[in-house]
C-alpha cells in the first residue's frame, strides 16, 4: 500500500479555548499541518478540534489498536494555561495511558506554543513531566513571525513530516501484541479505595482549618501565614493522589477487571473547595500573601479536578485492547 493508498490520519487537536480566543492560532495550525502533510507526504488529515462536536470519548474510548485502523494522533497545543484546564489534562492523561498499553509512544506529539519556562524537569507536575519525557516540538518564534513566514513553513513542515512518521512506525508496531502486561491489577485497584479515603479525608481537614482560619484571623497577612501550610499539604497530597489515579487508569485500560474504583465521595470535596476559594477572590485581588497561600490552593484544586474527571470516565471502562 502506498501513502496515496492509505486512509486519512485522524487528529485530536487538545488546547485551552481561551488561548485561541486571544492568539487565534487554531485554525492557521490545522490548515498548515494538513497542507504539509499531503503535498509532501502524501497523507490526508482528519483534524477534529470540536469538542462538543466530536466528543473525546469517541476518540479514546475505543483501544488505539482499533482506533489506529485510521491513524489516531493526539496533539496538545500547549501553554501555562493548558496545565490549568482539568479537561485538558484529562485528555492527556487518557490519551498517554491508551498508548503505553498499545505500545504506540509516538502518537502523543505535544506543540509548545508559549509556556516553554514551565516545561523543567523539576516540575512536579504530573502533566508536565509527561511533556517533558516526550521530544515536543516548539512553534513560538514561527507563531510569532506568522503563517505567511519561513520560520512558519520551515516548522510546519518538519512537524507534519514528524507525525507522518510516527504514524507510519505505529500503523507496523501494532502488527504485533502489545508487551504491557500488568501486575497484580486487582490488589492495586482496591488499595486504590484506601488511596481516596485518605486524600479525602485530607482535604476534608485542610478545608475545615481553611474555614476557621478566615473567621478567626484578624487581617490578610495573618490569614495567609496560616493558610499556607494547609494550602501546600492538600497540593502535594492531591499530587500523589493524581499519579494514583494515572497508574490505575492505565490499569483499567489494559485489561477488564472485576471491580471499578470509586471516588464519588471526592465530587462534593471539589464543590466545596471551589466555593471556599471563591470566597477569598477579593482578598487575593488586594493581598500579594494571600495570592501567594491562594496559588497552592488552585493548583490542588486544578489537579484535584483533573484526576476525578479520570475517576468518573471509569464508569464506563475503556475497551481491553483487542
Amino acid at each position: 500500500m502506498t501513502s496515496l493508498d492509505a486512509p486519512p490520519i485522524r487528529c485530536f487537536l487538545s488546547y485551552a479555548r481561551k488561548d485561541d480566543v486571544v492568539m487565534d492560532f487554531v485554525g492557521p495550525f490545522t490548515e498548515s499541518l494538513r497542507q504539509y502533510a499531503y503535498a509532501d507526504r502524501g497523507r490526508e488529515l482528519e483534524i477534529f478540534i470540536d469538542r462538543e462536536a466530536i466528543g473525546w470519548g469517541d476518540l479514546a474510548q475505543p483501544t488505539i489498536r482499533a482506533a489506529v485502523r485510521n491513524a489516531t494522533v493526539f496533539l496538545p497545543l500547549l501553554t501555562r494555561r493548558y496545565f490549568d484546564r482539568p479537561y485538558c489534562r484529562e485528555e492527556l492523561f487518557i490519551f498517554h495511558n491508551q498508548s503505553i498499553v498499545d505500545g504506540v509512544h509516538g502518537l502523543l506529539l505535544p506543540v509548545v506554543l508559549l509556556g516553554d519556562g514551565y516545561l523543567t524537569e523539576e516540575n512536579p507536575d504530573l502533566a508536565v513531566q509527561i511533556v517533558v519525557e516526550r521530544q515536543h516540538r516548539h512553534l513560538r518564534e514561527a507563531w510569532i513571525e506568522g503563517p505567511s513566514s519561513a520560520p512558519w513553513r520551515r516548522t510546519m513542515l518538519a512537524l507534519a513530516g514528524e507525525l507522518v512518521d510516527r504514524v507510519e512506525v505505529a500503523e507496523r508496531s501494532l502488527l504485533t501484541e502489545s508487551s504491557y502486561e500488568p501486575d497484580d491489577a486487582v490488589a492495586k485497584v482496591e488499595r486504590f479505595g484506601l488511596d481516596t479515603s485518605h486524600v479525602a479525608d485530607v482535604i476534608s481537614q485542610v478545608l475545615q482549618e481553611f474555614q476557621h482560619v478566615l473567621t478567626a484571623a484578624e487581617d490578610d497577612r495573618t490569614r495567609a501565614e496560616r493558610l499556607l501550610p494547609g494550602a501546600l499539604r492538600l497540593r502535594d497530597e492531591v499530587r500523589t493522589y493524581e499519579r494514583r489515579v494515572f497508574e490505575i487508569d492505565r490499569l483499567m485500560r489494559a485489561a477488564p477487571l472485576p471491580i471499578v474504583p470509586d471516588a464519588s465521595a471526592l465530587h462534593e470535596l471539589v464543590s466545596a473547595t471551589e466555593q471556599l476559594l471563591r470566597s477569598t477572590r477579593r482578598a487575593e485581588l488586594t493581598s500579594v500573601p494571600m495570592r501567594r497561600s491562594m496559588a497552592a490552593f488552585r493548583e490542588g484544586l486544578t489537579t484535584l479536578r483533573g484526576a476525578v474527571n479520570v475517576v468518573a470516565s471509569w464508569i464506563r471502562p475503556p475497551n481491553p485492547r483487542q
